[in-house]
């Protein structure tokens, strides 16, 4: 006599692994959620700089700059599938770009050189030390 086999088509919630060797786990922290980054061209030209401090002239908007040395506009605004809990509402069927994410990779956990400039006095600052013919062709415009 065989007995039959129940199905295992049903959805199967799927949950982050909780963190471990003292890691933020990703249901402590959803910071991921709560922003979106675009590429933007590094300031190796004058138009390049000229159009990041016009990025950063904007409330929540910062700037960064990756270990890698990639370059990035960053807006402050959270995802609408996050809940009030930090689990996200459709995780399930999540975009592709935030399957990218977890907990082992994250910025909060991962040692960064990542510089951010949330004014445009940071930025300012960093052409004058990092970029001087840039400054200097920005200031001469003015």
């Amino acid at each position: 006599m065989t007995l039959p086999i129940p199905s295992l088509k049903r959805a199967l919630r799927v949950l982050p692994l909780p963190a471990s060797d003292g890691r933020v786990g990703c249901l402590d922290c959803a910071q991921c959620c709560t922003y979106i980054a675009i590429d933007i061209d590094p300031p190796s030209r004058p138009r390049w700089a000229a159009d990041i401090l016009q990025l950063l002239d904007h409330e929540a908007v910062s700037v960064r700059c990756d270990e890698e040395g990639a370059w990035f506009v960053q807006f402050e605004t959270r995802c609408r599938n996050l809940a009030d809990d930090r689990k996200c509402r459709i995780y399930e069927h999540r975009p592709h770009i935030c399957r990218g994410y977890d907990d082992s990779s994250c910025e909060v956990n991962r040692p960064s050189q990542t510089r951010v400039y949330r004014t445009r006095d940071e930025f300012v600052g960093y052409l004058q030390r990092e970029r001087p013919r840039i400054h200097r062709a920005l200031a001469d415009r003015r």
